[in-house]
């Protein structure tokens, strides 16, 4: 007569499982540190500031405008640099018609990068489908 030598681990298997879930479950109740005693900082909550872009505008015609206002090509990268004095993050948008040649838009990223912008953008239209 032979016994059987097998082994059931289904109830070896369901008391592991039920002390993962007991750790998961006090865990947290362990980690949290409500009860040292620490003065945290007090501050007031800064306003958020609103960025203003710096917008560079090239139009078919070759002309060229700072926030709107007509510029010289030569006048262009002390004005950027005035304008980035206050913030070099700020975000200089380039907005070119599509007619523009690529080499006079690179030419102002290219100013642009001289007077010290961080940051630039090319202003675009999304396809509608």
């Amino acid at each position: 007569m032979t016994q059987n030598a097998n082994i059931d681990i289904l109830p070896m298997a369901c008391v592991g499982l039920l002390l993962v879930v007991m750790m998961i479950m006090t865990a947290p109740m362990v980690m949290t540190h409500s009860n040292t005693p620490v003065e945290v900082p007090k501050t007031h909550t800064a306003e958020r500031k609103t960025e203003e872009d710096i917008v560079v505008t090239l139009t078919v015609d070759n002309k060229l405008y700072l926030n709107d206002q007509p510029i010289n090509k030569s006048d262009l990268e002390d004005q950027l640099d005035q304008l980035l004095t206050k913030d070099q993050y700020c975000l200089v948008v380039v907005r070119a018609d599509k007619d523009v040649l690529h080499k006079d838009v690179l030419d102002i990223i290219a100013i642009a990068k001289r007077a010290g912008a961080a940051r630039i953008a090319c202003a675009t239209k999304k396809i509608r489908e």
